[in-house]
């Protein structure tokens, strides 16, 4: 039985004949276990899955047709010198290397092996670089015959029932065309990075020789998920060149940078420098999320929320939140960045390689910062369908409960009403927490405090009350301004610590800019999308739903917003 899940897919697919061409996509450049060898790709499928293939040939635009067998090899040139003939063309002299005048061959000698009654696989390797996504306008002559060729190949039935098969390979479905992607005659079959056993093997055969390993072959194999198998020996030789030794440390920092680098700066690892003994208040939240993080530290999360929401007005410290969630939980933490482009095919590509990559490092936490702008919807116009069709991939790759507990979603975000309902349902963003400015002098003193220890700032003694006048609020994000400005302030008096004085001065002359509307409508938003009753302010949980709609609508039409 195939190690591979790939493998045993391709597996049936070919014995119920569904198609002459197939698609490999996902993790096509990384080596492939094959016994004690380890081989690339075009050679597993020719020496493990096609070994029965009577015939046998790859093709790429810088090599051209090739063949492994020295026979195979002859024939074709055989071949070559008869399609000369009757084409009047020079090819047994010069084999082309263009893929119009290459497929053209391709389909002659696979045909003249029907007649034979050979079976026959082919390996077609950088099909994004052959026919490449494009608006129809673009698409060359050439592009067109190679895309008609494609789609007769599929449905040819002489080649099914003669064992006549192409692999189409390429990392990316959304670089090709999009005629090949939902051609309903063409399986695509992704390749998984490879899985602990497959790491842990690889790196028993992986020469250290001069590399001084602290960790075993399994600690190796279970630390470096998300990595493929040609990315571990870069990292061994990176090692090796700079004589660094192989502690745990040091692969977890050249695992970031190996991923950071296979997304082309489309994905950054969060490093948190807090846990949430650093959150002051929010005192439900943080038990919810301990809850959480208890139960990916036990291993039991079957039922785990699929993502959160956390919602609430500006400077409720949402992003300080999650980040202090990713310190305690002890899983890998990333945050999407910008992964749009303005090329075509570009942006769904971009996507398509960050959503291999966390099926890769699972478990794993991603925090989306200012979801309602980033994420988009389905109703976006203006690109060609592109911002709804990334919108559609997200959502369903969201939605799917197979990574339940092993992918965990924040979405963070003052105005969750902006954000599409398709994220926030139930199977999704599941959770949503709601946070607020501090209530009263307690929590906002405690706020006082845990901010100045986050800052570094020694505050015993310190009572932020006092120093503001009386009767007056300040968000979290006001109050670590002040916190701030007024150790700043100490520092230039040449004050040892920061005075009561100082930070008294400071909080009385500082003005927070003035958004009552605004910060009144996020504060009922977050009321409205809360899911969990004991987040809410007591103050505010008497208010009905209807009532809380009714204040919406009323500070919106203040603002001007439908």
């Amino acid at each position: 039985m195939s190690s591979y899940q790939w493998e045993a897919q391709l597996s049936k697919v070919l014995q119920a004949g569904q198609s002459s061409v197939i698609i490999l996509h996902g993790n096509v450049r990384d080596y492939f276990q094959n016994g004690d060898q380890f081989l690339k790709l075009k050679d597993y499928l020719f020496n493990q899955v096609l070994s029965d293939r009577d015939y046998q040939f790859f093709y790429d635009p810088q090599a051209g047709i090739q063949f492994n067998d020295p026979k195979a090899r002859e024939d074709y040139f055989k071949s070559l010198q008869g399609y000369d003939a009757y084409h009047k063309t020079n090819f047994a002299q010069n084999p082309p290397k263009q893929p119009g005048p290459a497929f053209s061959l391709i389909e002659n000698i696979s045909k003249l092996r029907l007649i034979d009654k050979a079976s026959v696989a082919g390996v077609i390797n950088y099909l994004d670089q052959i026919v490449p996504s494009l608006e129809q306008g673009r698409l060359s002559d050439e592009m067109r015959y190679i895309l008609v060729a494609i789609d007769k190949w599929a449905q040819n039935q002489a080649f099914l029932e003669n064992n006549l098969s192409f692999f189409l390979i390429v990392e990316n479905l959304a670089k090709i065309d999009k005629s090949i992607t939902r051609n309903p005659f063409i399986p695509r079959i992704f390749i998984e990075h490879p899985n602990e056993e497959n790491r842990a093997a690889f790196v028993n055969t992986e020469k250290t020789a001069g590399l001084e390993v602290e960790l075993s072959n399994e600690a190796i194999g279970k630390l470096t998920s998300g990595l493929n198998l040609i990315q571990i020996s870069r990292l061994f030789a990176y090692l090796k060149t700079n004589k660094m030794k192989l502690t745990m440390e040091a692969l977890k920092e050249l695992k970031k940078q190996f991923i950071e680098a296979e997304c082309y700066g489309l994905l950054e690892f969060v490093e948190p420098k807090f846990n949430l003994e650093y959150i002051a208040g929010h005192t439900q939240a943080k038990k919810m999320l301990r809850d959480s993080a208890r139960a990916i530290a036990r291993g039991k999360t079957r039922y785990l929320p699929m993502g959160y929401l956390i919602c609430g007005p500006v400077g409720t410290g949402k992003t300080f939140l999650t980040s202090c969630f990713a310190g305690e939980v002890g899983i890998p933490v990333v945050k999407f960045l910008n992964f749009r482009s303005q090329w075509q095919g570009a942006t769904e590509a971009n996507l398509e390689k960050i959503l291999n990559l966390l099926k890769a490092i699972h478990p794993v936490v991603v925090m989306i910062d200012e979801a309602d702008a980033f994420l988009g919807n389905r109703d976006m116009q203006g690109d060609s369908g592109t911002s709804s069709r990334i919108f559609a991939s997200l959502a369903a790759f969201m939605g799917d409960t197979t990574y339940r507990g092993k992918i965990i979603w924040f979405l963070m975000t003052s105005r969750p009403d902006l954000l599409p309902i398709d994220l926030k349902r139930q199977g999704r963003a599941e959770e949503h927490i709601a946070l607020f400015h501090a209530q009263n002098d307690t929590e906002e003193e405690a706020l006082f405090l845990a901010l100045s220890k986050k800052n570094k700032i020694d505050a015993d003694g310190l009572s932020f009350v006092k120093a503001r006048d009386q009767g007056q609020r300040f968000s979290g994000a006001d109050i670590e301004a002040i916190i701030v400005r007024a150790r700043l302030q100490s520092q230039l008096d040449d004050e040892e610590k920061l005075s009561q004085k100082t930070l008294t001065t400071v909080a009385q002359n500082f003005l927070s800019p003035n958004y009552a509307v605004e910060t009144e409508l996020q504060i009922m938003i977050a009321i409205r999308e809360c899911t969990n009753k004991t987040l809410i302010p007591e103050n505010y949980q008497k208010m009905l739903g209807s009532d809380v709609t009714a204040k919406i609508n009323e500070l919106k039409s203040m603002l001007k917003e439908h």
